[in-house]
């Protein structure tokens, strides 16, 4: 694979933009015109955006995280103070860029002022935004703001959002790259799991040093902190996030960018090791971020913590419900393991590095093609309608997770059964447990391995 492989885990985090404003501007639209397709709920009163939501999202050529955030509240300024500040502080905290968004049927109202106020005194690139700016000269009165030239759009109609890109664009910082000299992580470990079940007391097993702070106060940990550990002939980077909790449950800013930043250590790890309280059983919450950290390409491991506090029937009865909800995830070895006193824990480094290098893993083209075929011929694609679906030739595309593309004579007709069996199949064939492996299918093309037909 002479190109970089599009699925390619970066070396560097991804530049987030944060869109901070007034409730009923247009925040939320723009996100959604940004994103290219609606995630934000849209409404015409205040407050419609309680959550913040932030989602990976193409600049131009760029990779970059956008972060909508709920609308700053109204009312006297004693009242909307403490909002004002909180709202701004969390978009500093997490952002490279901030989209200070106006409305230009209302003009310049106080809360813009004080946002703007609060912006000024920080060292970050701020773009004034003024929305619903479909009437000429609309933004000439946002100039008082002193903040630079307000970019006129029309985030419901995409008037002007063209040229806006092109701006943002060129605010983006550039991606630090790594020096010749400095060698890459053998493995980059992310460790995942909700608040106060002994993710940082694993790292500080691992260092062998109290690297991160320790508390019974759950939450403790507020970022993603990474760590380089020496590892046989290398390093391994480990990055320890923050307490995940359910993500409507987020109420206060440090959480929510506690959220963002785990999820961009995701996007930048090999390997996540999900770590579950053995004395607390498994949640809704523990399910969806081990389904988002394979969403996010890595491999994943699970390690039960505190076994100290559980006998053998306990931990019988939780394994067997833990291998029950994890069902629909790719094959998950499960470790028991005991931070605290070290127990187990060596063993699952060694498994969580292996698992990095699966999650690397790479395939020539003729090999690729020929398990395609034996995988075809053990099980035929269901047919359709009547005619036959076939596979025809593979490539791989990317790596972490291994990224295979697919050329078929009917991409559309492919169930989402045989697909499963392709994965399935594919995993079990070159032994990548806990990887995810992403199969897209195109229609097109010739086999360039199939025998020349006789002219």
């Amino acid at each position: 694979m002479n190109q970089k492989p599009h699925y390619q885990k970066l070396s560097a985090r991804l530049p987030v933009i944060a869109i901070v404003g007034r409730p009923n501007v247009g925040k939320s639209t723009l996100f959604n015109r940004l994103l290219g397709k609606r995630k934000a709920i849209v409404g015409d009163r205040p407050g419609v955006t309680v959550d913040r939501l932030e989602s990976e999202c193409l600049i131009g050529a760029r990779e970059c995280v956008l972060v909508d955030t709920g609308g700053i509240g109204e009312g006297t300024h004693d009242v909307m103070q403490p909002a004002i500040d909180a709202q701004v502080e969390a978009a500093l905290e997490i952002a490279d860029v901030v989209l200070f968004i106006g409305d230009g049927q209302v003009g310049v109202t106080p809360v813009d002022a004080a946002i703007a106020h609060k912006l000024r005194r920080h060292h970050i690139p701020v773009a004034i935004v003024v929305n619903k700016a479909e009437k000429p000269n609309s933004e000439l009165e946002f100039f008082k703001l002193g903040m630079g030239d307000p970019i006129a759009v029309s985030a419901a109609h995409g008037d002007g959002i063209r040229d806006f890109v092109v701006h943002l664009e060129k605010m983006l910082p550039e991606l630090v790259a790594s020096t010749e000299d400095e060698q890459p992580p053998l493995a980059s470990i992310a460790v995942i799991g909700r608040p106060n079940v002994g993710k940082s007391t694993l790292i500080n097993a691992w260092l062998g040093k109290q690297r991160m702070v320790v508390s019974d106060v759950a939450g403790t940990t507020r970022d993603a902190i990474d760590s380089d550990l020496p590892y046989r002939d290398g390093v391994v980077r480990l990055v320890d996030t923050a307490g995940q909790r359910k993500h409507g449950r987020i109420s206060d800013i440090i959480e929510f960018v506690a959220r963002v930043k785990a999820v961009q250590a995701f996007a930048r790890a090999d390997t996540a090791v999900m770590v579950l309280d053995g004395s607390e059983g498994v949640v809704e919450q523990d399910m969806r971020l081990m389904q988002l950290a394979q969403d996010e390409g890595c491999a994943l491991l699970v390690a039960v913590n505190k076994l100290d506090l559980l006998s053998e029937d306990e931990w019988n009865y939780f394994a067997e419900r833990l291998n029950f909800r994890m069902r629909g995830l790719a094959d998950i070895q499960i470790f028991r393991i005991t931070a605290k006193s070290s127990k187990g824990v060596k063993k699952l480094l060694d498994e969580a590095v292996r698992a990095a290098k699966r999650n690397r893993f790479e395939i020539g083209t003729g090999e690729l093609n020929r398990w395609m075929q034996a995988a075809q011929e053990a099980q035929h694609p269901p047919s359709d309608r009547g005619a036959a679906v076939k596979l025809k030739y593979a490539s791989q595309i990317g790596t972490s997770p291994p990224s295979i593309k697919v050329f078929c004579n009917r991409p559309q007709a492919l169930k989402t059964s045989y697909r499963r069996y392709l994965e399935q199949s594919f995993r079990k064939t070159f032994n990548l447990t806990g990887v995810t492996v992403r199969f897209t299918f195109t229609g097109g093309g010739d086999n360039p391995y199939a025998p020349e037909k006789r002219r």
